[in-house]
Parts: C-alpha cells; structure tokens; sequence
C-alpha cells in the first residue's frame, strides 16, 4: 500500500534503495488483473450468458486493465510526480468505478473483483482522497446487493449498517497501515540524516586534526628551528666580525653555530617524522599499509603480505600516523636485523580496537626479554614508538623466541 503515502511523507533521493512498500508494489497491480480477469472466465464459461453479454463483458473487463496501466502503472512511471496529483489519480479510479458497476451489472461474478479495486484506492492515492472513494465504491456495492434482494434502501435494512461496518472497518485498517508506513517513512529519514551526520562529523573530525597537526608544526618550526637558524646567523655574523682581530675567538663562535646547527638538524628530523605521511594523506590506512608492504617486499627482496580483518572504521589522524610509523619502523628493524624470509602484516579492527602485528620468521631478539624491547635504531624507534603509543592510550609488546622470528603488536583504542 501506498506509494502515494511515502511520497507525502519522504522523497528518496536517486540510488538510495526502495521501501518494501515500493519494492512489492507490483503486488497491487497483479491482484488488480487477476482479480478482474478471473470473474471473466467464470463469465466465458456460464452457459447462461448471451453472446452479446459475453462480448460486452470482455469489453469492458479489458477496457478496465487498459485503463489501469494507462493510468497506475504507464503515467506514473513516464512522470513521477503524476502520483502527486491526486485529482488526476482519482478520476482515473472514478472511471474504473464506473467500468466495475457496468460489469457487476452484466453478471455477479465480478463482486471478486472489489479485491482489486479496493486496494487501488489506498496504493494510489493520499489517504483523504482513497476514504471517500472506498465509501463511495461500498455504497454502491450496498445498493447494488439491496436491490438484488428486493429489500427497500432504509437505515433499517441491516445489510446497509453491514456495508457500513464492514467500510468503517476497512478505512479503520487504512488507518492504521498509514500510520505505520509514515512512522517508518520518518525513521528512514531520521537514519539518513544520522548517517549524514555521521559522515560529517568524520570528516569534521579529520579536517580538525589535520589544522591541529599543522598548528603544532608551526609552534614546533618557531620554537626549534626558527631560533636555530637565529642562533647560527648571530654566531656566524659575530665569527665574522672576530675574524681580523682574533681567530680563537671566531673559531669558538663557529663551534657554537656548529652545534646550533647540529641541534636544529636534530629538531627538524624529529618535526619531519611527527608529519602525517603522504601515503595516509592519498590512501586509507589499511590502504596505505598494503602499498608500503608491497614496496618493502621489492626493495628487501623478502616475501611480505598484509591481511585487514573486521569492519574497517575510520580513525583519528593521530591514531592512522601512529600505526603507519609503528609498521614502517617494525619492517626497517626486520630488514636490518631479523635474516627473515617471510613477514606478515595484519591490521585487524576489533570493535573499540584496533591492533597492528608485524610478525617474521628471522632470528628473533637473541635474549631479549620479550615486552622490553631494545632500544633498536631507526627514525622512529621501538622505544619512541612504545611511548608514542602509550599516549594514545594504547601499548606495545614484542614477543620474541631466539631463532622463531619475532612478533611486534601494538594495540591502540579506537
């Protein structure tokens, strides 16, 4: 029942899926045909129907499905919004009124018929125009049933107080139907804008934290490097002065800028790992790692392969670098120290959880103990790695066996 509700109500946009509703609207037109088309062959097959009866019949019983796909189903597939016209709607239901009072007229059998008909009604118009037609449609069914009695029209007939209730009761189940389809109509609309929302936030989220990233590097590039290269100019401008009247003064100032120099070096690789990568600027995380794996694994000359288990979610910006660097660090410790011949990557989102291991088949740590990683050397660091993960609120172990390869998991909340 009752696209026309759901019309009123929300309007899906394009390649957003259809309601059950609209799904099985077909259902409507298929009891419309049978329904018409079944009273006819019981016609065709009563001996007591004329020839002209019979002809009259097939008539308007076809005249009726033309009208029907003419109408319901041609129209408002060619113009959408012709459904949203009531009025044009309702005269086609009026005329298919008109064709079933003629047929029921001919022969009673097309009292079967009204199974059709009825649902029309409420499947293709608003509620406020499908009432008063399906009182109208009962009151001549009323008439017509009285006057096949040969009993008078009055209130005190009960078979018109029957035809009344049995119309109450139909419109009261309308009712109800509508009711439930427009709530759901609603709840529909109320999830898409959830989800809308949600994508929002998600994006809201990651531009945040991109504008944070890039603020902190602006207080990090003013207050290392910045001052650095203020430090070595003063020294350089003061070795210059020194230089004609005493060359141990000036060489002490070249010593300074050399260590101003090395010191702003140092500041700047430290800035430069805390930058986002490029590949998690172009790529999703699980992405992102698949590529850096795969390059690893041509450049290493060692078999590598990546797994993504659970339902991928996006993550804080922090969360995604954090888990990147853990990967590209954990990769470089086994290229320069495991001998591996196979190393497996798995990212694997658990719930609120989200874990990375970076397992190989080398020679392992030779004693370490596992959980206390040593303190290896690389841009990143097992050490620095445990302690950028412990500010998230995460942790890393590593568990490792002397000549069993060796297994680094960090574990971070989502």
């Amino acid at each position: 029942m009752i696209k026309s509700r759901i019309e009123e109500t929300t309007k899906s946009g394009a390649g957003q899926s259809a309601d059950a509703w609209e799904r099985w609207g077909w259902v409507w037109s298929a009891v419309f045909v049978v329904s018409f088309t079944a009273p006819l062959l019981m016609t065709l097959l009563d001996e007591r129907v004329t020839p002209t009866g019979r002809g009259w019949l097939v008539f308007l019983t076809f005249l009726s499905l033309f009208l029907h796909w003419l109408g319901p189903i041609r129209l408002t597939r060619r113009w959408p919004d012709f459904r949203r016209r009531p009025l044009g709607m309702a005269l086609f239901m009026l005329a298919a009124i008109s064709l079933w009072y003629a047929l029921v007229g001919l022969h009673p059998a097309f009292y079967y018929a009204l199974f059709g008909l009825y649902g029309q009604f409420f499947a293709l118009l608003p509620i406020r125009w499908a009432i008063p037609l399906s009182f109208l449609l009962t009151t001549l069914v009323a008439y017509r049933q009285i006057e096949a009695t040969g009993t008078a029209v009055s209130l005190r007939n009960p078979l018109v107080w029957l035809y009344v209730f049995v119309a109450a009761i139909s419109v009261f189940f309308s009712l109800w139907i509508n009711a439930i389809i427009s709530q759901s109509a609603r709840r529909r609309q109320l999830i898409e804008q959830l989800e809308r929302t949600q994508a929002d936030l998600a994006a809201a989220e990651r531009q945040t934290g991109m504008l944070a990233e890039r603020q902190r590097l602006a207080h990090e590039i003013h207050d290392t490097l910045a001052q650095g290269f203020t430090s070595i100019f003063m020294h350089l401008e003061a070795a210059e002065q020194a230089l004609p009247d005493s060359v141990l003064t000036a060489q002490q100032h070249l010593a300074q800028a050399r260590h101003a120099a090395r010191e702003g070096l140092a500041q700047a690789r430290r800035v430069v790992q805390d930058l986002r990568p490029q590949s998690l600027e172009e790529a999703s995380l699980p992405e992102a790692i698949g590529r850096m794996v795969e390059h690893w694994s041509e450049t290493a000359g060692v078999v590598a392969t990546t797994a993504i288990t659970g339902e991928i979610r996006p993550l804080h910006p922090e969360v995604e670098v954090t888990l990147w660097r853990a990967a590209e660090e954990a990769l470089a410790n086994v290229r320069k120290h495991a001998s591996a011949s196979h190393v497996a990557v798995t990212l694997s989102y658990m719930g609120d959880v989200i874990a990375l291991d970076v397992q190989d088949n080398g020679v392992g740590l030779n004693g370490n103990t596992a959980g206390k990683p040593p303190a290896l050397s690389g841009g990143f660091g097992l050490v620095a790695m445990r302690e950028r993960v412990e500010q998230l609120g995460g942790s890393v172990a590593v568990e490792s066996e002397p000549g069993e390869g060796t297994t680094v998991v960090v574990e971070l909340p989502i």
